[in-house]
């Protein structure tokens, strides 16, 4: 292989894992702006930097998780909290799968929700009846379609991206004004101290997402490559990220003049823009992410425990008990808001992987990493 394919291989390694962060983050609660208010834009003045300073955070984190995977071949999550939390390795194992299953449940809930209030702002059904619709759409896609939602996941994350920037220009240009006088004042909602921890709580929910990092990490042979992606990756989530708590920001006032304004905040701000192709354009790709979301973090409770109980049955049989108690749980639990699940759900998920999972990927892995580089020099 000569020099250039090298390199040209190497560049599409990275991105590719890069591309599966923002896959990951970009899912119902980033796409409909809800998850960026809660941790960010309700602090007013701090938005305007605290979600780069959270993914530089991130992009550190998913970086040492990465090298600790090259270093040991440890591409599932099991495997890398094996080495992560050695000599606790299983305490760390432990915690990871009810993190991750509690994760799981909590993600699909607010798929469930979002498309229940996207139901609600698009038509006026009634919000509770929208969920029951969009569990049983999800329900009948995880046992006939998973395999079709996880190809089509890929240009779904396209779709948003592309619709995410076409709102982005004109949305930031509406707030312009508010985004000024938010910067003049310098006015911070609550304490300086609150808007941090919030932000370290978004880095914690958001941590556990090194588990799929690692799972498609296998073409990041170098620490160099590692380093690539990571840098990839915070730079395209880091944009995207902070231009839409500055757009939201910008356009706060407005919002919160609207009776459910902060729900669906991007929504709205499509609805303010007056372009209805970007609007139902919009809403139906949030649809998809939603569908995306709930479809792939159900069909992966359904892989998980489908070997573990209800043996008596055959394979098709166990996978439609398991993804239909998974959907009634999670159908069940969309019934507390869009905005509840996030600000609650994920907000004590954070605070739990704030301590096990953020500060052993930020400070512990590093000190193990390089302890490994010291023992294995030949390893690049």
């Amino acid at each position: 292989m000569d020099k250039n394919t090298s390199q040209k291989s190497a560049l599409g390694a990275m991105f590719s894992v890069a591309a599966v962060w923002f896959g990951t983050h970009v899912g119902g609660g980033f796409a409909t702006g809800n998850q960026t208010v809660q941790y960010f834009v309700k602090y007013r003045f701090t938005a305007l930097f605290m979600p780069a300073l959270v993914i530089i955070l991130l992009g550190w984190c998913y970086y040492n998780g990465a090298v600790m995977a090259k270093n040991h071949k440890a591409f599932r999550y099991d495997e890398l909290a094996h080495h992560l939390y050695a000599p606790f390795s299983s305490a760390g194992k432990l915690f990871f799968d009810i993190a991750f299953f509690v994760l799981v449940v909590v993600g699909a809930g607010i798929a469930i929700a979002g498309g229940g209030k996207l139901f609600a702002s698009l038509w006026g059904l009634n919000f509770y009846i929208g969920c029951i619709i969009t569990g049983a759409i999800f329900f009948v896609l995880t046992i006939f379609g998973a395999g079709l939602v996880r190809k089509a996941s890929t240009i779904i994350t396209i779709m948003i991206l592309v619709c995410l920037i076409a709102l982005l220009i004109p949305g930031l240009s509406l707030g312009q004004a508010g985004i000024s006088e938010v910067a003049a004042t310098k006015h911070v909602e609550g304490s300086l101290g609150t808007a941090i921890w919030n932000g370290l709580l978004y880095a914690g929910f958001q941590s556990l997402v090194v588990a799929s990092i690692i799972s498609t990490s296998q073409l990041l042979d170098t620490t160099k490559k590692c380093m690539g992606f990571a840098i990839i990756g915070t730079v395209i989530n880091g944009l995207m990220t902070a231009l839409c708590a500055i757009m939201i920001l910008g356009n706060l006032n407005a919002l919160t003049q609207l009776e459910d304004g902060m729900s669906l905040p991007i929504f709205n701000i499509a609805k303010f823009i007056n372009a209805p192709i970007l609007l139902y354009a919009y809403s139906v790709i949030l649809f998809c992410a939603f569908v995306s979301t709930g479809v792939g973090v159900v069909f992966g409770l359904v892989t998980r425990f489908e070997k573990v109980g209800f043996k008596s049955l055959n394979i098709e049989q166990r996978r439609i008990i398991i993804s239909l108690i998974s959907i009634v749980i999670a159908t069940l639990l969309s019934f507390a808001g869009l905005t509840k699940l996030i600000a609650v759900g994920y907000g004590w998920i954070g605070r739990v992987c704030v301590f096990l999972l953020v500060i052993p990927l930020a400070v512990v892995a590093p000190i193990k990493n390089a302890k490994f580089k010291k023992e294995h020099p030949e390893v690049e």
